[in-house]
């Protein structure tokens, strides 16, 4: 299996699970508990905690594990609308601005809220899928409360600049900042001290650590309220008995990302060199319509590509992916989350593209793992499927 669908999720690499084992057996306590089992699992959790925060500039007070992104992005949302409507008692005053390309884990909850009763506003975005700077000042007001805009987009690899983008709300608001940061771990630096961000959220899947362990990064002294109650573990912010393994091993997994990561010139098989080897390939086919930037705007690790009119005519959006799956290929056609429901893309059609466009391209991810020969492998078969 050549597998090119990494935005989605990544192999478990071999020296995270080796790390996690003695947390799967013998080191099994409970690391609330005050005996020396359950002191050992408190100082694993501790010092994979430092490591967390070290990744992105970070103090460990200000890390707060998680189930995973979605958690981390409920909880930064919520946990700071809900704050805030403890002073203002009015949804009506209450503003959140996000972006139409969010992941469903950002947009969701959103929604959810303003169907309580908060205002929200969309950012516009590029054709490309980037948040637009200008004009973007105009969406905050003195009463956007929260504004929350993805790092790099999962779809398309979009770049935001966050850090423009703070400088901006804060300059006009006293609206918190938060950012999905969870395609952007391992592909491009994070400090969140430069990017003036007050949440931040992070995953261990994609970069091949362990499903189900994420982190949110809260900055000291941001007003918010806790999603989970009912223990006082993460300093009274997440309930819950730690995931001692898991997030053993999402510390594992960012000591062997790079400096710098994977993303950017690492040499022959990083992410640089596979994105420009099949950027190139891809411009040797005429049927093919790249939908991802091809400049420093976007990451290395994502591109999201369609076809012309005429060849998608004769496309079926399930079938394309099953036809790679049965010549040995894991592609998408966009995020995880949304797989299966046959739904267009709302990412592309944000960015203006039509729902023939949206319903059927292909998004291609790398991993640590992938090499040039799984590229030459996925053109042969994009060649052979747009013959047949």
């Amino acid at each position: 299996m050549v597998y090119l669908d990494n935005a989605a999720t990544t192999p478990l690499a071999p020296e995270v699970l080796e790390a996690m084992r003695p947390y799967l057996a013998e080191e099994f306590g409970n690391a609330s508990s005050v005996y020396r089992l359950g002191s050992r699992a408190r100082v694993a959790i501790e010092e994979a905690r430092e490591t967390v925060a070290r990744a992105i500039h970070a103090e460990p007070r200000e890390i707060v594990f998680t189930s995973g992104g979605t958690e981390s992005n409920n909880a930064a949302i919520k946990g700071a609308i809900f704050k805030q409507y403890e002073e203002h008692k009015a949804w009506n005053k209450l503003q959140i601005v996000t972006s139409p390309t969010e992941h469903q884990a950002v947009l969701e909850p959103t929604e959810w809220l303003s169907e309580l009763g908060a205002s929200v506003a969309y950012a516009s975005v590029s054709p490309f899928g980037h948040v637009l700077l200008d004009g973007f000042g105009n969406r905050i007001t003195s009463d956007t409360s929260l504004v929350s805009l993805m790092m790099v987009n999962n779809e398309t690899g979009a770049i935001n600049p966050i850090s423009e983008i703070t400088k901006i709300i804060k300059a006009k608001s006293k609206a918190l900042v938060h950012t999905d940061a969870v395609q952007t771990l391992g592909k491009i630096p994070i400090d969140v001290k430069a990017l003036g961000v007050d949440f931040l959220s992070l995953s261990a899947h994609k970069i091949h650590g362990p499903k189900g362990i994420g982190a949110l990064y809260i900055k000291s002294g941001t007003p918010w309220e806790p999603l989970l109650h009912g223990g006082s573990q993460e300093r009274n912010r997440r309930g819950g008995t730690e995931a001692v393994a898991l997030a053993v091993g999402f510390a594992e997994a960012i000591k062997h990302i790079p400096s710098p990561p994977w993303g950017r010139g690492q040499g022959e098989g990083d992410f640089a060199s596979l994105r420009k080897h099949l950027l190139t390939k891809l411009a040797q086919i005429p049927e093919v319509v790249l939908n991802s930037a091809t400049d420093d705007t976007s990451v290395d690790s994502i591109i999201n590509f369609s076809f012309t009119p005429e060849v998608l005519a004769r496309l079926d959006a399930d079938a394309l992916i099953i036809r790679f799956d049965l010549e040995g290929i894991a592609v998408s056609n966009g995020s995880a989350c949304t797989s299966g429901s046959q739904q267009p893309s709302h990412v592309l059609l944000a960015m203006g593209r039509s729902k023939e466009v949206a319903r059927k391209s292909v998004r291609v991810s790398f991993s640590r793992y992938n090499t040039m020969g799984d590229i030459d492998r996925l053109i042969e078969v994009i060649v052979e499927i747009l013959k047949n």
